[in-house]
């Protein structure tokens, strides 16, 4: 009998396989990535069809689950998730299922199941000392916590993310990452009464900020800042800026109704009339609301982000 032992043949074959669905995998990573993602679900589905490795396949479920989730389309592989956590093959899978669940349930606005899932997801990333996706899973769960009220505990969440941050040592690449978690670490300290401190976050990153955007949210946030600390030329000055740079309805809204305050407390009743004013045209359906912003400060009871 020629040629290699069967067990060889089969072993050998095997790892064939394996690489062949390593390489669709891969090529389904890019077309993801790429933006390309029904070419991408077409090419995870030539990696499951090409591999019976359970691990290969469990990984490859994952990744297009993680593209079904994208396009907010369910399937079996977004159904599998709970089923591969229970399994916890692996912290890397682990992870994986556990941080698209979480941004699964976040985005349909059921924020118990997003906490679990992303509790898991944290506990799962230190395990594989991946920095990069403890950053991830902080963030989106600081994300989680803001948008349910916990402010102390996002704050945590975004502390912890800006150390991994800062421990990278590579300040270009990751400039944008951490001038948007500080951003988020700076606005829940504000909502805290941490004024100063979110103050400083803010003006330590405010050159760094490119997004026209994200500059206006800054600047708005200064804004709301000063106007808590009673330094009224500053918040008018940082209102100013955020309105002539904002690109969104609810950033002009919050600017208007921050400069009329700054403006009111400033005793320049004219120019606040004027941005209470501006700010009354999103609400025709309040017909005294002009009267109600002079006679109650609604700072309290306001949401930058909405």
């Amino acid at each position: 009998m020629h040629g290699m032992p069967p067990t060889k043949t089969r072993t050998a074959t095997m790892h064939e396989v394996v690489n062949h669905a390593e390489e669709l995998r891969q090529f389904a990573l890019a077309k993801h990535r790429g933006g390309e993602l029904e070419e991408a679900l077409a090419a995870y589905d030539e990696a499951l069809a090409a591999t019976s490795d359970e691990e290969q396949r469990e990984l490859i479920t994952i990744n297009k689950a993680d593209v079904l989730i994208e396009l907010q389309r369910g399937g079996p592989e977004v159904n599998a998730l709970p089923t591969i956590l229970m399994r916890r093959r692996n912290p890397h899978h682990t992870f994986l299922a556990a941080y698209q669940l979480q941004f699964k349930h976040r985005t349909a606005g059921e924020k118990d199941r997003a906490a679990f899932y992303g509790q898991i997801a944290r506990a799962a990333a230190a395990e594989t000392g991946n920095t990069f996706w403890q950053i991830a899973a902080l963030n989106e769960l600081g994300i989680l916590f803001e948008a349910d009220s916990q402010f102390d505990k996002a704050i945590e969440c975004f502390e912890e993310s800006l150390a991994h941050l800062d421990s990278l040592n590579a300040p270009d690449e990751h400039r944008i990452g951490r001038t948007a978690t500080v951003q988020n670490l700076a606005y829940n300290k504000l909502l805290v009464g941490r004024t100063e401190e979110a103050l400083q976050l803010l003006h330590g990153v405010l050159e760094d900020i490119e997004n026209p955007s994200s500059r206006a949210d800054a600047y708005v946030d200064l804004c709301y800042g000063y106007l808590e600390i009673e330094e009224f030329e500053k918040a008018i000055g940082c209102g100013k800026s955020g309105l002539e740079l904002a690109v969104e309805p609810r950033q002009t809204r919050n600017a208007h109704y921050l400069l009329g305050e700054a403006y009111y407390k400033s005793g320049d009743i004219e120019t606040a009339e004027y941005h209470f004013e501006e700010l009354a045209r999103y609400y025709p359906q309040f017909r005294n609301l002009k009267s109600l912003l002079f006679a109650i400060d609604l700072r309290s009871m306001l949401n930058l982000n909405l």
